[in-house]
């Protein structure tokens, strides 16, 4: 669900470790080309979790497999991209920047993408006679639904933009935060880094002891506004985007502790079999979130010290760069496609239509492609263009240019 600003990689970059940025150079640190190929491998468990969700196979025991199978993997996925926005965006700060030309960027990025799937969604909405709830569309199309603490809010229309909520809080803070991480010393990051994981898995424990346990979710054995304080409300999952930060600064200070990227991945599978293991809460991101964030770093630096990886090839790099594109199209697609292929009894409610297990396969595998194909019209009719032409301004420079938002 994390969309941030598309790295890329010099293919020849020398082997050295990553050094602090300076007024000159924060524009020209070595691009992430595995990042962004992990960007998309990270979007497949979203996507199969959503279309597990559609109950596609007629054998109950194939849909609910299937479910079971994806378990957490896309709750994991939902993590890992909030903490690498925070990394990405400090990591590809400009020492130029002004806190008005870093939102503009960022606006520019994130509304009219969002904007255009909102109206596709809600155009498959109308198509398959879908129940139109008006104020939680409007607060979707604002991207402010994800504060209203009831999940049910947010599940109409173009759900997944819940995430870009989240986005839009990082964002507004984001000048702020960059101050405030800028100002820790190189030897206390690991410290805070150490702080943020603690308070990422003390969320659920605060949303366990201090919300109401009704009315419950239908999973989980958890209340509504439980899962909605640790899952969708954005100043909870601002606090994964700043171990992101956090992250980032630890490897451009030199700081990193030289675990591989092979290492970090088997402790990403570890974490997974873990977290399994505990209460639903805490699967969601408390007990991977440490795994996630050397993961990232891992990746990171195999690019920044010219090592590169398999996920930095020209096909996951393109995959990569249309993720956002992808995630902003798939769900409804699979929800509202789903209605519309679907019978309806005497009383007009939809029978949700289902396949034999090759029929089931071959669906998912069409609304991938399909998916891909829109995500592709997407990111190249209207995010390139739209950031080539407006991400900034056309304003000369003037002698006196305005105050920046401090750099490292």
């Amino acid at each position: 669900m994390q969309t941030p600003h598309t790295p890329s990689q010099a293919q020849s970059q020398p082997r050295q470790k990553p050094q602090p940025p300076s007024q000159s150079q924060s524009q020209s640190q070595p691009n992430l080309r595995s990042l962004t190929g992990l960007r998309f491998l990270g979007l497949l468990p979203v996507f199969l979790t959503h279309a597990a969700f559609e109950g596609v196979f007629s054998d109950a025991d194939v849909s609910w497999g299937f479910l079971d199978a994806m378990g957490n993997t896309g709750y994991a996925a939902v993590s890992f991209f909030f903490v690498l926005s925070g990394f990405v965006i400090t990591w590809s700060y400009r020492s130029r920047d002004t806190t008005r030309t870093f939102w503009r960027r960022r606006a520019f990025r994130v509304f009219p993408n969002h904007l255009v799937a909102y109206v596709f969604a809600l155009a498959l909405m109308l198509a398959a006679g879908a129940a139109f709830d008006a104020p939680a569309l409007i607060s979707q199309m604002f991207l402010v639904h994800a504060w209203v603490p009831d999940p049910l809010f947010i599940d109409t229309g173009n759900t997944v933009t819940w995430s870009l909520g989240v986005d839009v809080v990082f964002y507004g803070l984001f000048p702020v935060l960059l101050v405030l991480v800028n100002k820790i010393k190189p030897t206390r990051l690991w410290y805070w880094a150490g702080a943020a994981v603690l308070m990422v898995i003390a969320i659920p424990t605060v949303a366990l002891t201090l919300l109401p346990d009704t009315p419950a979710m239908s999973v989980g054995d958890v209340s509504r506004s439980q899962y909605w304080f640790t899952y969708f409300f954005p100043l909870s999952r601002t606090v994964e985007c700043v171990l992101g930060m956090l992250m980032a600064r630890i490897v451009l200070s030199g700081k990193w502790i030289g675990l591989r990227v092979l290492p970090a991945s088997a402790l990403v599978v570890v974490g997974y079999v873990v977290a399994q293991q505990l209460p639903f809460l805490y699967r969601l991101s408390a007990v991977l979130i440490v795994p996630i964030v050397l993961l990232t770093a891992s990746v990171a630096v195999a690019d920044a010290e010219g090592r590169g990886t398999p996920l930095g090839g020209k096909v996951m790099v393109r995959l990569g760069e249309l993720s956002f594109a992808f995630y902003l199209v798939h769900q409804a697609l699979l929800a509202y496609g789903h209605i519309l292929i679907s019978p309806k009894n005497a009383q007009g409610e939809v029978l949700p239509r289902t396949w034999d297990t090759p029929g089931g396969i071959a669906v998912i595998v069409l609304s991938f492609v399909v998916s891909l194909g829109l995500a592709w019209l997407l990111h190249n009719g209207v995010e390139k263009p739209v950031m080539r032409r407006w991400s900034r301004s056309r304003r000369r420079v003037t002698q006196q240019p305005p105050a920046k938002v401090p750099a490292t």
